[in-house]
């Protein structure tokens, strides 16, 4: 969204909200053609968001493959995105249907909330967005907005910013992180009267993903659009997955009263194996449990294989490998929360799913040699996803929390 939104690595089915969480492979995909209508698209379309650091022209995103562009036209009462006009018509040109948002500044205050939405009203009017479009509200921490307000008092002005923006002829949305939309607004309220309204981030790991998995979607009820990543396809921009149908022309809140929650395992944009991984020792291949259903992961560290007893068995499965394991977490005899991958044969679910931990300070991102990763810094507050026990890097500890990328465990 913003250069200031958090960086959100937390899936649902995760400590917070259950279990889950993979490392999806970095796949080169050819470049195709959206076919979306401008004014509609189909559920499990994908789309970008936009602001001013990205292009003016997104013909490159949908040639990658978005179908739609969620364009930030305004933030405040005083910022207006010179690329949202370029942004929103390039988008119509390629065949994608336009939405838009505004970074909310006005904390828990209604009155400021109503007076940012008639700003952003005015803004997406000036920059081409069709009437009956819509128009999100991006609320999180930076610029001065102030998430602590109070679940309720937090909601009341979100839905003041909605009601605004669905009196002039538009769709309201509420974009948040799911840690935001759990923790910091009573979303009940929210939903109950704007249904499947949400917008949520939540991302699997740091870096890459092509495509969601949507054995991890975030357990929520009332979600429309799901933010999977930053780094959508290599092109340094948020990645974003149609939960339910979208139309300009109609109305996301009259979905029949239905909720809107992803499948927790089976569908076509699951991940696959990684051809490039590290290979194992031949034990790795166990007997399938065709009775369980199968859901396809990745080892994020190293995994040995146990019997329910906890024994350690022969063989392992090495970081990165792409496996399937079968029905949910178990608990082996020894205590230990498991994975099942064969008959008589586990992992640890640590490995695979990794654990849910909140950043206590800001913290950068290492590579394997104990060297910056990127640009970018995890928040105080901020759920990540960590994988396995300790690493130890130039006599440091981190914790793994994706595919080559460490965060220091004093951090946490």
């Amino acid at each position: 969204m913003t250069t200031t939104k958090k960086l959100i690595i937390k899936l649902a089915c995760a400590t917070v909200l259950g279990t889950a969480g993979v490392a999806v492979t970095q796949i080169n995909r050819p470049q195709i053609t959206a076919q979306a209508s401008t004014t509609s698209v189909a559920a499990r379309s994908l789309g970008v968001d936009v602001a001013s650091y990205q292009n003016a022209d997104l013909s490159s995103h949908a040639q990658a493959g978005a179908q739609f562009a969620i364009v930030k036209v305004s933030e405040g009462t005083s910022y207006r995105n010179p690329k949202a006009s370029s942004q929103i018509s390039t988008a119509i040109s390629n065949n994608m249907m336009p939405m838009a948002y505004h970074f909310a500044t006005f904390s828990s205050n209604s009155s400021a909330a109503v007076a940012e939405a008639n700003y952003a009203i005015k803004a997406a009017q000036a920059f081409g967005l069709p009437k009956g479009s819509y128009i999100a509200c991006d609320y999180e921490t930076g610029q001065g907005n102030n998430i602590y307000g109070g679940k309720t008092p937090t909601a009341n002005a979100i839905i003041a910013f909605m009601d605004t923006i669905k009196a002039a002829g538009y769709q309201p949305l509420l974009y948040a992180s799911s840690s935001v939309l759990q923790n910091n607004i009573d979303t009940s309220s929210v939903i109950a009267k704007y249904p499947n309204s949400l917008w949520v981030a939540s991302y699997a790991i740091s870096g890459r993903i092509d495509n969601p998995n949507f054995n991890y979607f975030p357990s929520m009820d009332g979600v429309s659009i799901w933010q999977f990543t930053d780094n959508w396809r290599g092109l340094s921009v948020d990645g974003n997955v149609a939960v339910l149908p979208l139309s300009i022309n109609g109305n996301v809140t009259s979905n029949n009263g239905a909720i809107s929650q992803a499948p927790s395992n089976g569908n076509s944009s699951s991940t696959t194996n990684n051809s490039n991984s590290s290979s194992t020792t031949d034990d790795k291949k166990t007997d399938s449990t065709p009775t369980e259903p199968a859901t396809s992961g990745y080892v994020m560290k190293k995994a040995y294989i146990y019997n329910k007893k906890g024994e350690r068995q022969s063989g392992y499965y090495a970081a990165y490998y792409g496996i399937q394991y079968y029905g949910s977490t178990v608990t082996l005899d020894n205590g230990k929360t498991a994975l099942k991958v064969g008959d008589d044969r586990y992992v640890m679910a640590s490995n695979v799913l990794g654990n849910s931990r909140v950043m206590r300070r800001n913290a950068y991102i290492y590579n394997h040699a104990g060297k910056r990763a990127n640009w970018r810094v995890l928040r105080k507050g901020t759920p990540v996803k960590t994988y396995g026990s300790r690493f130890n890097i130039n006599g440091k500890s981190y914790y793994r929390i994706g595919k080559g990328l460490y965060v220091k465990t004093a951090n946490f």
